[in-house]
């Protein structure tokens, strides 16, 4: 992941566009480290409550569960790395 934000929320950006949920997922998890490492960019914290919604969306979809329940699986993930 480039050290430079502007770098980086292009490579992000062009990821959440993909489709792909494996790309979203690496976004958040992406993201979610530099916010703990040294924060994120108002730009960047948009972007991850956006990929963390799709990453939601989909696993309530895909696992049959409420959203608040995923919510709380998505959060306690990555609280854990």
């Amino acid at each position: 992941m480039s050290n430079n934000w502007n770098k980086r929320y292009k490579e992000n950006m062009e990821k959440m566009k993909s489709g792909s949920i494996y790309e979203v997922a690496d976004v958040v998890r992406n993201l979610s480290y530099k916010q703990k490492e040294k924060g994120l960019s108002t730009g960047e914290k948009k972007m991850l409550n956006n990929a963390k919604q799709i990453l939601v969306s989909e696993l309530v979809l895909a696992e049959h569960a409420s959203e608040n329940e995923v919510e709380n699986l998505v959060e306690n993930k990555i609280n854990l790395s």
